[in-house]
């Protein structure tokens, strides 16, 4: 029986990094099992930096990769950079809209060429939901949109005026109207798509992200240490900060010359520059250390090899409920215990406890931040040995995930 076949309209893509890749990635290698070919539309010219070629790799040959020109560069950004002016002002919906053209013209081609089946399109960036839209309008397909983050709900975004606000809040409604299914990473983003348009209950589901099992396999593992090292991987950004954390460990490390000697914080990513200076301000060179943009296999590495992994989620009130970083679930395939600090009605929080797999602080608790790092350390020095049940974290394994998109797909189609 022939495949079927899927265009997945992606910005962030590779050879492009970071955590917003992984997910259109892992659906395209696993597609083909469940009857789907995938054709990937993307940019050849990204104006971001964070590249790992490393995952190109992991695409089976059934993937075809369509890059096209996006009318964008670095001084797109500039007046954010050098004046400090939103965006928003300028660029709607994202400051990728000279994707749009391009997109539409090579995807157009593409579906008439290759007789496509199925439109899927991830965001953000949110110019990706409106190539999809307009793709579906002129061929007719079926449309999947899929939202990794919230839109108009995102509590990052701020429009400099209500007419911004009322002109993208309109373009999504549009865009989720016309779509034929709607999947979101968290169930956040569901429940405040619903609330604001209850019909779309029925033609929308979640589909969290996950972790590859294929990604854990033969990597450089260290199997003993003189170090306590406790690993945080990605970016620290906006509201989140390390603060909490750094304060306790300070307070740790003057407590007890042990601690001193054998505890180590490795933060791995981009890190963020208030964090350095935090570091600095509490005298902790000597007990953590950083480590800029790593391929993904490293970042494997780097979890793998820890005593204990961090997980921060620092953002005050229910903003800050609805998020699950895309690494908690690699954390979780690490079998690693896993320090939350982060609000006990939090998403992510909820995971962490229903799989039995660490402790969750409140940002505001810098003793139980210090308890908790003391009981994993102990734990540590007496030889206990700490792995997560690999039950209890199964459902995030991304070919599941992927068997439920291609479910999606089937729907539609």
């Amino acid at each position: 029986m022939a495949m079927k076949k899927v265009l997945l309209v992606a910005y962030h893509f590779p050879p492009i990094g970071g955590g917003g890749v992984f997910r259109t990635v892992k659906f395209a290698k696993y597609l083909p099992e469940f009857g789907y070919q995938p054709y990937v539309l993307t940019v050849k010219n990204s104006m971001y930096d964070t590249q790992d070629l490393t995952l190109q790799g992991e695409l089976p040959s059934e993937v075809e990769v369509h890059r096209t020109f996006s009318f964008e560069h670095r001084i797109l950004r500039a007046p954010r950079r050098l004046l400090g002016i939103n965006l928003k002002w300028f660029y709607i919906p994202d400051e990728n809209i000279g994707w749009l053209p391009f997109g539409i013209l090579t995807g157009a081609n593409l579906v008439k060429k290759e007789n496509i089946d199925v439109i899927y399109a991830t965001s953000p960036k949110w110019t990706s939901l409106l190539i999809g839209f307009f793709l579906k309008k002129y061929t007719k397909k079926p449309l999947v949109i899929d939202f990794r983050d919230p839109w108009t709900d995102n509590f990052s975004i701020i429009y400099p005026t209500k007419y911004h606000e009322r002109f993208e809040s309109k373009l999504e409604t549009i865009i989720t109207n016309q779509a034929d299914y709607i999947t979101v990473a968290f169930d956040s983003i569901k429940n405040a798509l619903i609330k604001k348009q209850p019909f779309l209950r029925s033609k929308i589901a979640t589909i969290t992200n996950g972790f590859d099992p294929d990604d854990f396999k033969n990597l450089n593992i260290h199997s003993k240490t003189g170090k306590f090292s406790i690993v945080h991987v990605g970016s620290i950004y906006g509201m989140l900060t390390a603060k909490p954390f750094l304060i306790a460990l300070k307070e740790l490390v003057e407590e007890k010359a042990e601690y001193k000697k054998k505890l180590e914080a490795i933060f791995v990513g981009n890190y963020g520059r208030e964090t350095s200076l935090l570091v600095t301000k509490y005298g902790l060179e000597e007990n953590v250390r950083f480590v800029e943009y790593v391929p993904h296999k490293k970042s494997l590495e780097f979890m793998l090899n820890s005593q204990a992994l961090l997980l921060l989620i620092t953002i005050e009130g229910s903003e800050g409920d609805g998020i699950i970083p895309g690494k908690l679930f690699e954390y979780l395939a690490s079998r690693k215990p896993i320090l939350a600090i982060a609000s006990e009605n939090n998403s992510a929080a909820k995971i962490i406890k229903s799989a039995n797999c660490g402790t969750v602080v409140s940002p505001r608790s810098v003793r139980g931040i210090k308890n908790a790092i003391s009981d994993f350390y102990e734990q540590w020095m007496e030889g206990e040995v700490f792995a997560t049940e690999m039950e209890n974290i199964a459902a995030y394994d991304r070919k599941i995930l992927t068997q439920k998109l291609a479910q999606i797909l089937d729907k539609v189609t």
